[in-house]
């Protein structure tokens, strides 16, 4: 048990990373990268504001996802969907 507490108290002495300040010439690196436009990375603020087209292929986007989630900490994620309603009634 002693064992555990001093792992734990080791763990929790441990510096913490400083966050990286993204810009928006980091997002445009991302976004080359993938080849995927540029468009679909914004900053605002300190929010990273990701809009892929609805025909966008999955492996810009996971590419762009898997880049982005590097450098930023994606504890908060908000997904907003951008299917656009069928012109069948």
């Amino acid at each position: 048990m002693s064992l555990l507490f001093a792992l734990a108290l080791q763990v929790a002495a441990q510096p913490t990373r400083p966050q990286r300040q993204v810009s928006q010439a980091d997002l445009n690196a991302m976004a080359d990268a993938c080849r995927a436009p540029r468009s679909w990375l914004v900053l605002r603020g300190r929010e990273v504001v990701f809009r892929g087209s609805p025909n966008a292929d999955f492996a810009k986007i996971e590419c762009v996802l898997k880049k982005v989630s590097a450098v930023v900490p994606m504890n908060k994620i908000g997904i907003i969907g951008n299917a656009q309603a069928s012109e069948e009634k």
